[in-house]
């Protein structure tokens, strides 16, 4: 079966866009073939670019092999999982498809000469892999070939560019969840004031109750704020993120706290001394910032774990 080897190396990497689902690059891509007219690239498709540009090829022949050396360019679309984020290990890919099937023509990867420049520096981002892969495009349609039965599908060779990166800058990521982790250490630190000195009787217990229950709903608004600022920062479309399980563990943290508040005023009332107050609220807050604790690296590591 006749067939010709592609490579490429990547120049530059650029613009990288989750939030949109495409990225940049300019690399230069090559054929070589036995015979000219098996040359790949001319027809070839840039399965997930949008408009790519192409610049002028150079054809040469040594060896009794033929050469065709061309620049692309453009803008390519890519599908970004960043649940994990800042953990998150991506993979973007340009795909190049022959326009001859599979059947009469074969599209080999040449690994041994594609690389990569490595002083590409994409903003937030390192590379930390570079490779060729060979794959084949299936459709499940003879595209009107009289010759072929209706139900025959037609496969395609493809060449895959992929380029492995992780985030260069996790800083982002205690910018957006810093906010969380203030809340719930002035809850805490709530539950921990004196409520036993001698001034401070039944209205004076409740009225700091009342200021406490006034303070978590604004933490309450305060983390949902947070949330929406965070989702303008991560465009996920696949599930819920890790700073989303974050907020919503923290919305779930501030809930019971006012959970405790209500119980803790209904003792008041019903006689509770101040004493015994405190015990309760020792216990309450040793206790909600361990499970707060747990329950929050018990995330970090499953989504940190499985990144990518």
């Amino acid at each position: 079966m006749p067939g010709c080897e592609v490579g490429a190396y990547l120049a530059d990497l650029y613009d990288l866009d989750p939030a949109r689902h495409v990225f940049s690059a300019r690399m230069y891509l090559w054929s070589v073939c036995p015979e000219r007219e098996l040359d790949p690239l001319p027809a070839a498709a840039f399965t997930n670019a949008v408009d790519p540009e192409k610049g002028d090829p150079v054809l040469t022949s040594e060896a009794g092999r033929f050469r065709d050396l061309v620049l692309l360019q453009g803008t390519f679309r890519q599908d970004w999982d960043v649940r994990a984020f800042p953990f998150d290990r991506q993979r973007i890919e340009v795909l190049v498809t022959a326009a001859t099937d599979s059947r009469a023509f074969r599209m080999a990867a040449d690994v041994a000469n594609s690389s990569y420049n490595k002083e590409i520096r994409p903003a937030g981002w390192r590379v930390t892999g570079y490779r060729l892969a060979e794959s084949q495009r299936v459709f499940p349609t003879n595209f009107g070939d009289a010759g072929l039965p209706p139900s025959t599908t037609s496969t395609y060779g493809m060449i895959r560019v992929q380029v492995d990166l992780a985030r260069e800058d996790p800083t982002v990521f205690w910018k957006l969840t810093g906010p969380l982790y203030l809340m719930v250490l002035i809850v805490i630190a709530t539950f921990l004031l004196p409520s036993h000195a001698a001034p401070l009787g039944t209205t004076g217990r409740l009225d700091t109750l009342q200021s406490r229950l006034a303070m978590l709903g604004g933490g309450l608004f305060v983390v949902v704020l947070n949330m929406q600022q965070a989702n303008t920062v991560i465009t996920s479309t696949v599930g819920l993120t890790l700073v989303d399980w974050l907020h919503l563990l923290t919305l779930g943290f501030l809930l019971l706290a006012v959970v405790a508040t209500v119980a803790d005023w209904r003792r008041t009332v019903h006689g509770t001394g101040p004493a015994r107050s405190e015990r309760w609220h020792r216990t309450v807050a040793a206790a909600g910032l361990a499970g707060y604790a747990a329950i929050t690296a018990a995330i970090v590591w499953t989504f940190a774990a499985h990144a990518g």
